[in-house]
């Protein structure tokens, strides 16, 4: 195994034990023949339900990935940039992050598309659903102010870490750092040939966000985001109504602590595994469930969630060689 094998492998158990910490420390006083009991008493079925938003968030999710694929004038196959959409997030639970590259390595393999123009283009869409997601935060703390208030009461954690990071000198170092390369690379080392491909491949990028933002799909995209997200939202939702505790909470109240599980899927551990845990029992707690109902809500979801995103997940990565591909390659090649 060589060094940068190695350092991976370092990074991915570190992050799974770090999930599994966050999830030893919310669980190790928790009288686990009570939990089971609350978890019996659920609607299963309901839960059922919920999972078919689950995939067809995802599904959106690769059909507007198409739009942006199509722009610079690729036409793979709908089918081959589905299944590579919902593989992603299978790959994710072994890898953190590891199925964002998989999905754009995939459908470089198969269709014939440079690995760049892949790349960029799911850049692109993860930009929007980062944006989508910080509006699903921005709307649910305007609808509901108080919840937060009383979230960062009684979890001061946040704001001792959010005072920690930014009193802290390394983080002002390492930012002059940055602003000292970026000059040192457009002064000193400009007529360098790394400088030279990078200014190409700047060129090149600039060239397809302008062919992106002359697509005439934008209607599309703001209506498959809005479809998507609300797929997520349903999917999370409606599991409040397969136990008693929650069912009676509101669609607001599922709206933040879905708002609050985007906080802590962001944190970069395989499928979310304990950061989403906390984000949701908290959530819970603060809107009046009791601690041991929290955590079996949360303990449930997760584990049904998550097997089925691997279960249709794995489906998306042994379709994709199947699929049908009459036009593999570009129909029209565009230059800068």
């Amino acid at each position: 195994m060589n060094a940068e094998s190695a350092k991976n492998l370092l990074k991915t158990v570190l992050s799974l034990l770090l999930g599994l910490f966050i999830l030893w420390a919310m669980y190790r006083n928790t009288d686990m023949g009570e939990l089971w009991h609350i978890v019996k008493s659920a609607n299963f079925g309901i839960i059922a339900f919920s999972l078919i938003f689950g995939l067809m968030g995802n599904a959106l999710r690769g059909l507007r990935w198409e739009l942006f694929v199509n722009s610079l004038g690729y036409q793979p196959p709908r089918a081959s940039l589905v299944y590579a959409t919902l593989g992603n997030y299978a790959i994710n639970f072994v890898l953190p992050r590891a199925g964002d590259i998989w999905r754009c390595a995939v459908v470089s393999k198969y269709d014939g598309i440079p690995f760049s123009k892949t790349l960029e283009t799911f850049l692109i869409d993860k930009v929007i659903d980062v944006i989508a997601g910080v509006t699903v935060i921005l709307v649910s703390v305007a609808l509901y102010i108080d919840f937060f208030i009383s979230y960062f009461n009684n979890n001061p954690q946040f704001a001792e870490n959010m005072t920690r990071i930014f009193s802290s000198v390394w983080i002002y170092l390492a930012i002059g750092a940055m602003l000292l390369s970026v000059i040192l690379m457009l002064t000193v080392f400009s007529k360098t040939s790394l400088m030279k491909k990078m200014k190409q491949l700047l060129d090149t990028l600039k060239y397809d966000l302008k062919l992106i933002s002359g697509m005439k799909e934008k209607k599309r995209i703001i209506i498959y985001t809005i479809l998507l997200w609300l797929c997520f939202y349903l999917y999370f939702y409606i599991c409040f109504y397969a136990f008693s505790f929650t069912s009676g909470l509101g669609p607001l109240a599922g709206l933040i602590v879905f708002a609050m599980t985007n906080i802590g899927i962001s944190v970069p551990v395989q499928g979310g595994i304990g950061p989403w845990h906390f984000m949701v029992i908290s959530s819970l707690i603060i809107l009046g469930v009791a601690e041991n109902e929290a955590l079996a809500f949360a303990g449930a979801v997760f584990t049904i969630q998550s097997v089925w995103q691997i279960l249709y997940g794995l489906f998306g990565v042994f379709a994709l060689p199947y699929v049908k591909r009459e036009n593999p390659v570009m129909i029209t090649e565009k230059t800068n």
